[in-house]
């Protein structure tokens, strides 16, 4: 079915779940086949900087659920402007501090309307943002995924999840609270876990995806302890996120020097629990801005390493693809990047020379391993610029998501029978005004797989690339094999590595490593010896590219 940016009033649906009871969803023109159930409160939030309490009925909420939630508080967002401007027809979202903790979730009409004894598989998306930033919105609406999975014959319900970040999800408090955004994205996966039997999913069925920090919020689950009532989820898709030296648990010093340099920043000269208090009292529109404005070396607000979520107690950044490997409850993992990364890292990169890179490298690795990152990527000092903001941006993306994810990978390959398939997204941004505009950046992926753009592509070719992403992961999520497994080793037939590979030439396509390369004129084996040029800092905190150091460069 193609989608279309229709204005047609929507119709109204009432279901009455067995434990629930009675809720009324939207029947939206453009999803006919789909009742949508939008802003479900999963739980609670007794105060600032307190973990969320999961919701077991909705007695004291209203029962029609046909308009967008709140979003956690945040002032801006990178997605309109990439994507082609707002959302035609979606009004401003508006934020609030304790009414944030939403789902919606999405149902095949048919399904609900009959006996619901085939149970049907679940679908569920963890947004992404940097822990920063992010909400379910019009771009992110996975009830095109479900219309799709009707179409295709391949029913399943989605659902999307909202959660706390920046300083309200993040900061460790000196009464002992952490990873609060972690908590809540676990009640909501039991919320589901618990109550989507009721509208006829199939609670051992669950597949979650996630983008970029929504990807990372996946591993940190598969590496936390497993809940009473077992797994929360059976599958996985992990789209350019996995943790590496940027994105890895902090230790629990640092979260509390952060505490502490959170609350300097904003003229508090308490300390402790008198500290808190006073963050407490504050406007929440004071926390979002100093926030926002927060400078951490690596990613703005990591998770923490926290023994009560984690069944491990020092996880670092070389050690992650080990553990990962030892969540004994995934079997079978979606896992890739897009084709350019660190495209969207161009504003970072125009601050640096050839010689102010080669600096920073020194500041973090020995002067050897630096010169090893400089001959991997071909960059001498005092080379022309513009060739030097391409080969860096390249680097960027590689050390943050690239090269992590290649590591990862391989040690799931080589080390565990985990079912891995290995993907590129290489088609490139459509919006003739976004900023990266024909980059295949970061987050682009993001415009396909949830087909809620499709209105909006300049050519109709993009529309059947869309459905292909959608499909393929509708097919995971339903216990299918998406394409062939990737194998470090090589394939029986002829030794090479099988990729899946999305174009514009040719579509979705496997092709082997050595086929990438010679399109992409990428050579994988610069992500290993990347991670060869880190090898001296293995076991240790430390961040490739120090955004603090950054800032004081261009100040």
């Amino acid at each position: 079915m193609a989608i279309s940016n229709m204005a047609e009033p929507p119709n109204t649906y009432t279901f009455e779940h067995p434990v629930l009871g009675s809720m009324i969803g939207l029947v939206p023109p453009e999803t006919p086949d789909i009742v949508r159930f939008r802003a479900i409160p999963y739980a609670t939030i007794p105060g600032r900087f307190q973990h969320s309490i999961p919701l077991d009925n909705l007695d004291t909420h209203s029962r029609i659920f046909t308009q967008p939630g709140h979003a956690c508080p945040h002032s801006f967002s990178v997605y309109d402007d990439q994507s082609g401007g707002p959302y035609p027809g979606e009004a401003p979202i508006k934020t609030s501090e304790y009414d944030c903790l939403i789902l919606e979730i999405n149902v095949p009409k048919s399904h609900l309307e009959g006996s619901k004894s085939d149970k049907l598989p679940v679908l569920t998306y963890i947004h992404g943002g940097g822990f920063f930033l992010g909400k379910i919105d019009a771009q992110h609406n996975t009830a095109y995924m479900a219309q799709h999975s009707r179409t295709i014959g391949k029913p399943v319900i989605t659902t999307a999840l909202q959660y706390r970040f920046g300083a309200l999800g993040f900061l460790a408090t000196p009464d002992g609270g952490k990873n609060f955004a972690l908590r809540d994205q676990q009640n909501a996966l039991l919320w589901v876990q618990k109550f989507v039997i009721g509208f006829g999913g199939d609670a051992r069925k669950v597949t979650v995806f996630g983008e970029s920090a929504g990807a990372v919020s996946i591993c940190c689950h598969m590496l936390s302890h497993v809940p009473s009532s077992g797994p929360l989820f059976q599958r996985v898709v992990l789209m350019s996120g996995v943790l590496g030296p940027m994105m890895t648990p902090q230790p629990v010093a640092n979260a509390t020097k952060n505490f502490s340099d959170f609350c300097t920043s904003l003229g508090i000269t308490d300390t402790g629990i008198a500290a808190l208090e006073n963050l407490r009292a504050l406007p929440v529109e004071k926390i979002v801005a100093a926030s926002e404005a927060f400078l951490h070396p690596g990613i703005i607000w990591p998770p923490v390493q926290d023994p009560s979520f984690f069944r491990y107690q020092d996880i670092t950044w070389d050690t992650s693809p080990i553990l990962l490997g030892q969540c004994e409850w995934i079997s079978h993992i979606i896992i890739g990047t897009t084709g350019f990364e660190g495209a969207a890292n161009r504003p970072v990169i125009n601050k640096l020379t050839p010689a102010t890179f080669l600096a920073q490298l020194k500041t973090s690795l020995s002067d050897d391993a630096a010169e090893k990152v400089m001959r991997a990527y071909d960059i001498q000092v005092g080379m022309d610029q513009n060739r030097f903001v391409t080969k860096a941006m390249r680097w960027c993306g590689n050390l943050i998501f690239d090269a992590p994810i290649h590591a990862t990978i391989n040690h799931l390959t080589t080390h565990t029978s985990k079912c891995v398939y290995r993907y590129i997204f290489d088609i490139r941004n459509p919006y003739p005004n976004a900023p990266f505009y024909q980059q295949a950046h970061h987050w682009v992926d993001v415009y396909f797989v949830f087909r809620a753009l499709q209105f909006r592509y300049p050519y109709e070719y993009l529309k059947d690339l869309s459905d292909t992403h959608a499909e393929l992961w509708i097919r995971f999520a339903c216990g299918e094999e998406p394409w062939s497994r990737y194998n470090a080793s090589g394939n029986e037939v002829d030794g090479e590595r099988v990729i899946m590979v999305a174009d514009e030439r040719e579509g979705w396509v496997e092709k082997t490593m050595r086929e990438y390369e010679e399109m992409s004129k990428v050579e994988w084996k610069v992500l290993d010896e990347l991670w060869e040029a880190w090898e001296e800092k293995k076991g240790a905190e430390w961040f490739p590219l120090n955004m603090v150091s950054l800032k004081h460069l261009s100040s």
